[in-house]
């Protein structure tokens, strides 16, 4: 039994208003925010009649009034040529309101209307600094990333920042992960709202997740590069107010039903996701900014409370995930009440509070929003479960499990779910023997498969950790030399 857009309206502007404080036009948006402060900046940001209002949100105005209505006084109010100097603002409104005796009932809407389409209009013709320089975005952002890159290039290499690397290609590759962040995020002031913040998100989500697999891979990232890329991802969700990946999953389940139009932003989101299976959860450990503001705070040195059975977590996250994806259906986004949005937008508000409780409880729990609340981190898990490249133990791990104690997640066990690990660093840094843990693919010298060339000792290890390896055999040629000996 299909059920009509009415009642479903009805149903969430209920759910939506009581005791939040949401506008009742909140019933149309996914995300459950109907008077968006930023436009433009939300993944699901829709414009298809191109009137820089989110489709979603000009929807309860336009159901109320005629289409003509909204196209009609635009027109004539916003281009002086068209306008009478005699002429008041108001009298092309109600001249397009032919009736007179509905007049005064039908004009109140069309008001509304031009008052919520104004502020939007003089954003737009507004002038930025790159018009008044006659540069575009694109260039902008090149010219400030070479620069940025130049820039943490000379620290990377000199260690000025306390963070030194060698190599040439991983100190590129670190460089070019902060100077994308920092040159998106000086573009986005420069450009002012000629190009939406959801843009620079998608910018950083792809290139971002694929630099913080290539730092792990070449072994350069370190717990102190893992605290300064959460910074700099913390900052861009403040900044582009996006991805708040917690919130996404709506627009999803609206584009396969139908409701909303594909777009770019979902695109990238399933891409992200699925890159996943290949690189495990770079995007969840180092990129996503939810995530990343849970790994700062929890970096605060107070007693932790650790849950030893991670099983429990999953299944919560898991009816949590069926039970947004069902409110998803009947356009609801229970993902809003988190508060996620309000405390990256800064907007005062009851949500406001319980995202700050969120946080609060980030303190002493690792991750509660990723491994509780989080119904992408059910996806997510999954396929880095399976996932190409991960932290793997090597032939040369001596089995004095101090990465087991320093894991938050409780992911570095023998019998523990690989899924979970958000690649903090903590067991790497931790972890006493040269190159134990590693960020490789899986290949034939895993231990288990070429154990034999072992000594005994080790082939103790190779049993025990089984299914773990690594593709550096040096150490494990010498102490058999050593063994023949």
């Amino acid at each position: 039994m299909q059920i009509t857009k009415s009642i479903r309206r009805t149903i969430a502007s209920i759910l939506l208003t009581a005791g939040l404080a949401y506008p009742a036009c909140a019933a149309v948006c996914p995300k459950g925010i109907g008077g968006c402060t930023s436009p433009g900046r939300c993944f699901l940001f829709v414009d298809a009649d191109g009137n820089s209002l989110c489709d979603y949100t000009a929807r309860t105005v336009s159901q109320t009034s005629a289409g003509p209505i909204s196209s009609g006084p635009t027109v004539p109010v916003n281009s002086p040529a068209s306008v009478p100097a005699t002429a008041p603002a108001a009298d092309p409104v109600s001249v397009s309101l032919t009736p007179a005796p509905a007049s005064t009932q039908s004009v109140t809407p069309v008001i509304a209307t031009s008052d919520t389409t104004t502020p939007v209009i003089q954003n737009t013709a507004t002038g930025n600094f790159l018009d008044s320089i006659h540069l575009s975005a694109p260039i902008a952002e090149a010219a400030l990333f070479l620069l940025f890159a130049g820039i943490f290039f000379a620290f990377i290499r000199t260690g000025i920042l306390g963070i030194r690397i060698e190599k040439t290609l991983p100190a590129l590759a670190l460089s070019s992960l902060f100077a994308l962040g920092f040159s998106l995020i000086a573009t986005s002031f420069v450009a002012g709202t000629t190009i939406a913040g959801t843009t620079y998100a998608l910018c950083y989500m792809g290139a971002g997740s694929l630099l913080a697999a290539y730092l792990w891979h070449a072994g350069v990232m370190t717990r102190r590069i893992v605290l300064g890329v959460a910074g700099l991802s913390t900052l861009t969700g403040f900044v582009f107010l996006a991805p708040i990946m917690p919130m996404e999953l709506g627009g999803i389940v609206n584009v396969v039903t139908g409701v909303s139009p594909l777009n770019v932003g979902i695109i990238v989101i399933c891409a992200v996701i699925a890159l996943a299976l290949l690189l495990g959860r770079t995007f969840c450990g180092q990129i996503c900014p939810v995530g990343s503001l849970q790994e700062l705070v929890y970096a605060i040195p107070v007693t932790k409370f650790v849950i030893r059975r991670t099983t429990v977590l999953a299944l919560i996250r898991l009816v949590v995930f069926i039970a947004t994806v069902a409110a998803a259906l009947f356009l609801i986004d229970l993902m809003a009440f988190t508060g996620l949005y309000d405390l990256f937008s800064l907007t005062i508000s009851v949500l406001l509070i319980v995202a700050a409780g969120i946080m609060l409880l980030s303190v002493f729990l690792y991750r509660p929003v990723c491994r509780i609340l989080c119904p992408f981190g059910a996806l997510f898990s999954i396929l880095a479960e399976f996932s190409v490249f991960r932290l793997r133990r090597t032939e040369t791990c001596i089995s004095c499990k101090k990465c087991e104690k320093a894991c938050p997640a409780k992911t570095a066990g023998k019998h523990d779910l690989k899924g979970e690990c958000y690649l903090c660093g903590r067991c790497t840094e931790i972890c006493p023997a040269n190159e134990a843990l590693e960020y490789i693919r899986t290949n034939n010298r895993l231990i288990g498969h070429s154990s034999a060339n072992l000594p005994v000792h080790l082939q103790n290890n190779s049993r025990e950790f089984s299914g773990i390896g690594s593709n550096r055999t040096g150490e494990q040629k010498r102490r058999s030399d050593v063994d023949k000996r």
